[in-house]
C-alpha cells in the first residue's frame, strides 16, 4: 500500500459538515422539536478531529517534519482562547445572579473544565441526559476534555508506532485500525454496563476520532482499486442519510455511544471519504459561516441552554428563538474576537511568549475560580435569596463519610450517639437524610443510631441493575440480614427508602411508571413495567421487611413525598426574578397515585410480619397539599431528599418507635 502524505489543505466540505454537526447539538440542547438525536453532532465532531488530526501528524512523521511542541501549540491556539474568555465572562455574570451555592458549583466545573478534566469530574455524576445535566453551566466542555486529551496522546501513539515500525506507513494505518476496534469493542461493552464512563470518558470514544484517521489513509491510498462512480454517489448519499436520519430518530434512551453511534460515524467516514466539495448542503455561504464559527458556537450555546433552565423559560418559544440568534451572535463576535486573531498572531520567536500568555490566562480564570470555590463570599444578592439558597447545604455534616456506595456491597456502619445500641437506620439515601433525626429521637443519651445506609440501594433483597454499573446492592442486603442476626433482637430497626425511584421512576412527577424502561430488577429485566413487573417488586419489598423482621421489632417510614424541582433553587430563583419566592407542592392525590404500589406493599409487610408504619404525610401534607417548604423555608436540598430542617419535622414521628419501650 502506497500513500500520498503530503499535508491537505482546506476542504470546504469538511468546514460545512461542521455546522451541521454543530447546528444539531444546538438545536438538540434548545429541545426543538425533531432533533431528538442531536447529540450525534459531537460524534460528528470526533470524526472529524480524527481525520485533521491525522493529517497533521502523519504527514509530518512522513515528511520528518512533525514536532510536538508546535503540534501541541496549534491545538492550544485553537481551543484555549475561546474556552477561557467564555469560563471568565460565566463566572463574572454569575456574580451577579446565582446564589452561593451554584456559584460555587459553577466555579467547581470551572476548574476541572480549565484542566481540560471535566468529562472524568461529569462521568461520576449525573447522566448526560438527566434533568440534573440542565444545571451545569460548563457541561460540554467534556467533549472538549475528551478531545484534548486526544490531542495529548494520539500523537504519542503515532510517533511510538511510526518509530517501532520503522517508517512503515501501511503498519501505522494498521495501528490505527487496531486501535479503533479495540476502542469500539470497548465501547459497546462499558454503554449498557457503565453509561457516564462510555459517554464521557476517552477510552469509549477514540474509536470515533480513530475512524477519521481510517479515512484519511483510505483518502491518501494511491493504488487502491477504482470505485465506480455510481457506488461513490450512492455512498455519499447513504454517508448523509446515515448522518443526518439519526438527528430525527435517535434519543437520549438509546444506549451511547456503543453500536448505535456506528450509523452517524460511518455515514460521517463516507461523507469525508468521498470529499465532494460541489454539494449545497456544504458549499453554501450558510454552511461555511456556520462551520467557521462552529467551535464559538458550541462554547456558547450551552450556557444559554441552561439559562433559559435556570430562569424556567426552556419551552417559550420567543426565549428559545433568542436565546438561539444569542449563540450564534456571540459565537460570530467570539469567532471574530478572540479565534481569528490568535491564530494570526505569535509566529516565529514569539512561540514562547503565546506559552507564556496561555499559563497567565490559566492562573487569571482559574485563581478567581478556586476562591469562588472555596472561599467565603462577601453579601452580593438578597439576602433572602441565599438564604433560601442556602438550603442545598443543610444536609448531614457526615453524609460524605458514612453514606455508602452501592457499588461496596456492605455499609459503612457510622453511629450517632452515645455507646449503647439503641436503633438500626437501614435504607438509601433517605435514610440518609433522616438519621441525625433518629438520633434526636433516641429516649436515652447514652444510645446510639446504627447507621445502614447506602446510596441508590433500597431494601430489597436480591434487587438488580439492568446497567450493571458495578451494582452490588444485593450483597449489601445479604450483609445486612447477617448483621442483623448478629445484634440484639430488642434493638429496634427503622427502614427508610425511596421506594418509587426503582419501582415508578426517578421522574417524581410520574405516577404509572410507562414512559421509560425499568432500570431495576430482581429475577430478570424486564423491557417494560408490567403487572408482574409490579408483582414482583411488591413482595420483594414485603418478604425483605418480613425477613428482618423476624430478627427484631422493624418500623417503615411510608414514602417521603417528593417534588416536581429542586425546593431551594426554585425558591431561590423565584425570589430573585420576581421578588416573591413561589412555592413547590403536589398534591396529596398524586403522592397516592405515585406510591399506590409501594404502600399495598408496606401494607402487607404489616399483615404479615407486624411491620409497623410510621407516616410523615400528616407532617409535610395539609388540606390536600404536600409542601416543598415550612414556614417559608425549604425542607428539602433537592426536588426528594430532607434537609436536617426538613427532617427535624420528624422527631416526633420517629419517637413513635421508642414509645412502648
Amino acid at each position: 500500500m502506497q500513500f500520498d502524505l503530503s499535508k491537505a489543505g482546506f476542504r470546504n466540505d469538511i468546514n460545512g459538515l461542521r455546522a451541521w454537526a454543530v447546528m444539531s447539538v444546538v438545536l438538540f440542547h434548545f429541545l426543538v422539536p425533531g432533533f431528538a438525536g442531536g447529540f450525534t453532532g459531537v460524534d460528528i465532531f470526533f470524526v472529524i478531529s480524527g481525520y485533521l488530526m491525522t493529517d497533521i501528524i502523519v504527514s509530518g512523521l512522513a515528511q520528518n517534519k512533525f514536532s510536538f511542541r508546535l503540534f501541541y501549540l496549534a491545538r492550544a491556539k485553537r481551543i484555549i482562547p475561546a474556552l477561557y474568555v467564555m469560563i471568565l465572562l460565566l463566572l463574572g455574570a454569575g456574580w451577579f445572579f446565582l446564589p452561593t451555592p451554584d456559584y460555587q458549583e459553577l466555579a467547581s466545573q470551572a476548574n476541572y473544565a480549565l484542566a481540560f478534566i471535566s468529562n472524568i469530574d461529569f462521568a461520576s455524576a449525573a447522566g448526560y441526559f438527566d434533568s440534573e445535566a440542565h444545571e451545569k453551566w460548563l457541561l460540554h466542555t467534556w467533549s472538549l476534555a475528551a478531545e484534548w486529551q486526544f490531542y495529548l496522546l494520539f500523537p504519542i501513539f503515532l510517533w511510538a508506532a511510526f518509530r517501532l515500525l520503522r517508517g512503515n506507513i501501511t503498519a501505522l494505518f494498521i495501528s490505527i485500525a487496531a486501535l479503533f476496534l479495540l476502542s469500539l469493542g470497548y465501547s459497546i461493552y462499558i454503554s449498557p454496563h457503565d453509561p457516564n464512563a462510555a459517554f464521557y470518558l476517552l477510552p469509549a470514544r477514540a474509536w470515533e476520532m480513530a475512524a477519521g484517521g481510517l479515512v484519511f489513509f483510505f483518502t491518501r491510498w494511491q493504488n487502491k482499486p477504482r470505485i465506480n462512480s455510481r457506488l461513490v454517489n450512492a455512498g455519499y448519499i447513504l454517508g448523509w442519510l446515515l448522518i443526518l436520519l439519526p438527528f430525527v430518530f435517535f434519543h437520549a434512551a438509546l444506549v451511547w455511544p456503543g453500536a448505535w453511534a456506528l450509523l452517524p460515524v460511518i455515514g460521517t467516514m463516507l461523507v469525508l471519504g468521498v470529499a465532494r466539495q460541489d454539494n449545497p448542503m456544504v458549499c453554501h455561504p450558510i454552511a461555511q459561516w456556520l462551520g467557521t464559527r462552529s467551535y464559538s458556537i458550541y462554547l456558547w450555546h450551552w450556557p444559554f441552554a441552561v439559562l433559559l433552565f435556570f430562569v424556567g423559560m426552556q419551552t417559550w418559544v420567543p426565549a428559545v428563538i433568542g436565546a438561539i440568534v444569542a449563540s450564534l451572535v456571540l459565537g460570530d463576535l467570539s469567532y471574530r474576537l478572540i479565534e481569528n486573531p490568535v491564530r494570526t498572531l505569535f509566529y516565529g520567536r514569539r512561540k514562547r511568549a503565546l506559552a507564556a500568555i496561555f499559563l497567565t490566562a490559566l492562573v487569571v480564570c482559574a485563581v478567581p475560580a478556586q476562591w469562588i470555590r472555596g472561599g467565603d463570599l462577601p453579601e452580593r444578592l438578597p439576602p433572602a435569596v441565599e438564604a433560601l439558597a442556602s438550603a442545598i447545604n443543610d444536609i448531614n455534616p457526615r453524609r460524605g463519610e458514612c453514606l455508602g456506595s452501592s457499588s461496596a456491597g456492605e455499609s459503612v456502619e457510622c453511629t450517632y450517639g452515645g455507646a449503647t445500641l439503641g436503633l438500626i437506620v437501614l435504607g438509601d439515601s433517605h435514610g440518609g437524610s433522616i438519621v441525625r433525626t433518629a438520633e434526636e429521637a433516641l429516649p436515652h443519651d447514652n444510645l446510639h443510631v446504627l447507621d445502614w445506609t447506602v446510596t441508590g440501594c433500597p431494601t430489597i433483597e436480591n434487587i438488580q441493575s439492568a446497567e450493571d454499573r458495578g451494582y452490588r446492592c444485593a450483597e449489601f442486603i445479604d450483609f445486612a440480614l447477617k448483621r442483623s442476626e448478629q445484634l440484639p433482637a430488642d434493638v429496634p430497626m427503622l427502614m427508610v427508602n425511596r421506594f418509587a425511584q426503582y419501582v415508578i421512576s426517578r421522574d417524581a412527577t410520574d405516577t404509572d411508571g410507562f414512559e421509560d424502561t425499568p432500570e431495576y430488577y430482581i429475577s430478570e429485566p424486564y423491557t417494560e413495567r408490567t403487572m408482574a413487573f409490579f408483582q414482583e417488586f411488591s413482595e420483594a419489598i414485603t418478604a425483605t421487611a418480613c425477613e428482618f423482621a423476624e430478627d427484631r421489632p422493624v418500623f417503615m417510614l411510608k414514602p417521603t413525598p417528593e417534588m416536581p424541582v429542586s425546593v431551594p433553587q426554585h425558591m431561590a430563583r423565584t425570589e430573585f426574578f420576581q421578588g416573591e419566592a413561589e412555592r413547590v407542592s403536589i398534591s396529596l392525590v398524586h403522592y397516592y397515585e405515585r406510591q399506590r404500589v409501594i404502600l399495598t406493599a408496606l401494607e402487607q409487610a404489616v399483615t404479615d410480619c407486624g411491620v409497623t408504619l410510621l407516616d410523615p404525610v400528616p407532617v409535610f401534607c395539609q388540606d390536600g397539599v404536600c409542601w416543598g417548604d415550612i414556614a417559608g423555608s425549604p425542607i428539602y436540598f433537592d426536588d426528594d431528599h430532607l434537609n436536617e430542617y426538613g427532617a427535624s419535622f420528624l422527631k416526633p414521628v420517629l419517637a413513635e418507635i421508642f414509645s412502648e419501650k
